[in-house]
């Protein structure tokens, strides 16, 4: 993954879904607790990592975004 300046104004990491995630499985339990799909504008987590968007965030929340 590539490191990039967040909003936050914080480092980070940016890279496409199946780069962050081992797999659909982690994915969808990070969907269950914080939404993640959602704040990607997706209606699920399948689609979501079907689409396999460029995403980025760090350790604050605020930054996990879609590119």
């Amino acid at each position: 993954m590539k490191i990039v300046k967040c909003k936050s104004g914080l480092n980070g990491w940016q890279g496409r879904l199946h780069e962050v995630y081992v797999d659909f499985s982690e994915f969808e339990m990070y969907c269950r607790l914080y939404n993640n799909h959602i704040r990607l504008g997706y209606k699920t987590p399948a689609t979501a990592w079907r689409f396999n968007p460029l995403v980025q965030g760090s350790v604050s929340p605020s930054d996990y975004q879609k590119v």
